[in-house]
């Protein structure tokens, strides 16, 4: 994960302007740190000042961006280095590009929204579930809009409500599949970081979606799964507990209709983020770290 992109004065060795992707910002002492170490490489070799450098679990990488600046990338310990090097030639090649048009004041204004095309990256979950079980109501309850008032099936994808979520550097894209069965047959997860696999809280469905739940994992073995037991407000519906016990997995139990649900949805979307790209949870509410956009 991108934590920071800083703009940094050579002469002065001070940070002009920053985007921050992250609640894990880098200080001022930390990037002097990197800066002496930068000038020390590159007096022993001009190939070193390219390597990244590891200051406190953070990892650091510039490039010369033209009129005396330095561009800082700051990333975590997991980061490819392949593809972090990739993003900071691309913003170098930006801001050179801008540097003898637009005045230093602008190019400060304006930073975030300069690197940012250059910083995000895409992150697909794939919706899937029977018709009727309410993925797109789901979606409604994350986004806090009202929820259809009758059923209406999606067939093949819905292309209505997808909501664009960022989280840290990422555009989390949710992508809504169908749930008749000649859509099912049309489900593809080789482009899904992850799938949400959404249930209602009868026992048959229940049965029907571990099924469901043991053929993706067969054939995509590696693709995190998370499943949602919703309309837990009608009479048939099972206890939550019962619902785990069901499909041997922790189910999270909602009622997609009703907004009071809303923040352990967001909880948990933000609890597995955080677990797929390996980061401590903040202690600060959901809604600071997500961010919606209509799609």
């Amino acid at each position: 994960m991108i934590y920071s992109v800083v703009l940094v004065n050579v002469a002065n060795r001070r940070s002009t302007a920053s985007s921050d992707y992250w609640n894990q910002r880098v200080s001022r002492a930390q990037l002097k740190r990197y800066l002496s170490s930068l000038a020390e490489m590159a007096e022993k070799s001009e190939r070193l000042k390219y390597k990244p450098t590891v200051i406190d679990d953070l990892k650091f990488f510039s490039r010369e961006c033209g009129n005396d600046s330095l561009i800082v990338f700051v990333t975590d310990l997991r980061e490819s280095e392949d593809e972090v090097i990739k993003r900071i030639n691309s913003a170098a090649r930006v801001l050179r590009g801008i540097t003898g048009e637009k005045s230093a004041s602008f190019i400060r204004t304006n930073f975030p929204g300069i690197v940012d095309p250059v910083v995000t990256s895409r992150f697909v979950i794939a919706s899937v579930g029977e018709s009727g079980v309410g993925k797109t109501s789901i979606l409604h309850l994350l986004m806090e809009t009202p929820p259809p008032e009758e059923h209406l099936p999606t067939v093949l994808l819905n292309t209505e409500v997808l909501p664009n979520i960022r989280f840290a550097n990422y555009d989390i894209m949710i992508l809504d599949f169908g749930g008749q069965l000649q859509s099912q047959k049309l489900w593809d997860f080789s482009r899904a970081d992850m799938a949400f696999l959404v249930s209602d809280s009868t026992l048959k469905n229940l049965v029907t979606s571990k099924g469901i739940m043991a053929k993706v994992q067969q054939e995509y073995p590696k693709l995190p799964i998370r499943v949602f037991a919703n309309k837990q407000d009608l009479p048939n519906a099972l206890d939550p507990s019962a619902i785990d016990k069901v499909m041997g997995v922790d189910v999270q139990s909602l009622v997609a209709v009703d907004l009071a649900y809303r923040v352990n949805l967001l909880k948990s979307l933000v609890h597995l983020l955080c677990e797929h790209f390996g980061l401590e949870v903040p202690d600060i509410s959901p809604d600071a770290l997500l961010r919606f956009n209509p799609a």
